[in-house]
């Protein structure tokens, strides 16, 4: 009897869940703030720039996502200064963890969040030809503020290993990133 009574509660639950589940696509835009430590970071100041995002949530918990993300880096060199730019696209695996229990209009819930996948970042700097490509893990957390059911904010930190290679020589590190955005759920 307990037994059964145990597998009839599990199952309301898991019903129930998906019953609260914001399904669905959702797209939005982020602000980062990029920094590359290691020797690929060697002489290269933080940078700032723009991105979007864009996923489905299969349930309220889980969710894949993937962004795309620019920003602006000045590096110097012993006798100038030269422009690079960082772009970056990732796509991950994404764990909601509500932490308000949502009213009937599903407003100003509080979901922090845990993510890992795979990053693609390139460079190139203004003025040369030379460019430089590196794939890496890539784990990030944050928090995300439903404003509404459709509209959240968003504030995160993510890190990807890169190991950048150019004229045969290899510079690691990682690109450590903080962003704030808006998303809008399509519900």
């Amino acid at each position: 009897m307990k037994k059964l009574l145990f597998l009839t509660v599990v199952f309301v639950l898991l019903i129930a869940s998906t019953g609260l589940a914001k399904e669905g696509f959702y797209l939005g835009a982020f602000m980062p703030t990029e920094t590359i430590s290691g020797d690929a970071g060697t002489n290269v100041a933080s940078g700032t720039g723009w991105g979007l995002r864009g996923g489905v949530g299969f349930n309220r918990y889980f969710s894949i996502e993937a962004n795309y993300g620019t920003t602006k880096h000045d590096v110097d060199y012993t006798t100038y200064t030269a422009t690079m730019n960082l772009n970056s696209l990732s796509g991950y695996a994404k764990l909601n963890f509500p932490l308000t229990s949502l009213d009937s209009a599903q407003i100003m819930t509080v979901e922090p969040y845990v993510k890992a996948g795979i990053g693609h970042y390139e460079t190139s700097t203004s003025g040369y030809s030379n460019s430089s490509k590196s794939d890496g893990f890539q784990w990030g957390v944050g928090i995300e503020l439903y404003l509404f059911r459709e509209l959240s904010v968003q504030a995160g930190w993510t890190t990807t290993d890169v190991n950048f290679k150019q004229s045969g020589i290899e510079y690691k590190g990682a690109v450590k990133t903080v962003d704030f955005g808006v998303i809008y759920h399509f519900i």
